[in-house]
């Protein structure tokens, strides 16, 4: 079930820049799925909706779905990684983190979700409101 979910930003693409531009949002949802199977079940949409074109990592997709947190469990799989690795790097998840839950601690760093947006440092990539007509 969702309980909250941010608005959606219109972000710069990271790592490989020469493409369109993303966007993005954050959702918190409740669920009695373990995180190994709700990763698979996230998968699994992502495959319904589309291959990535070309495949490359970080290059176009039509979704990208991603665990963040599971409530304040630290998860080091093969296949999975909670808390999301790269999160605290990327303004396109902490801006629109912020919206939904500033005052959450990584439980990896012990800062809130405000203060690593404060901290970032990613040359000051953009994530803006993202307009749509719907």
């Amino acid at each position: 079930m969702v309980e909250a979910q941010s608005p959606l930003y219109e972000s710069e693409p990271v790592h490989l820049e020469c493409q369109d531009w993303f966007v993005n949002g954050v959702a918190r949802i409740r669920t009695d799925l373990e995180p190994e199977t709700l990763f698979a079940r996230l998968k699994a949409i992502e495959h319904a909706m589309g291959p990535r074109p070309g495949q490359v990592r970080f290059g176009p997709r039509t979704l990208d779905l991603d665990i963040l947190f599971y409530d304040d469990r630290i998860l080091h799989t093969r296949l999975l990684e909670i808390p999301h690795p790269r999160l605290h790097q990327r303004r396109f998840v902490l801006r629109p983190f912020c919206n939904i839950a500033p005052e959450l601690v990584h439980p990896v760093f012990g800062q809130t979700m405000q203060s690593l947006l404060s901290d970032l440092k990613d040359g000051d990539k953009k994530a803006i409101p993202y307009k749509c007509d719907y």
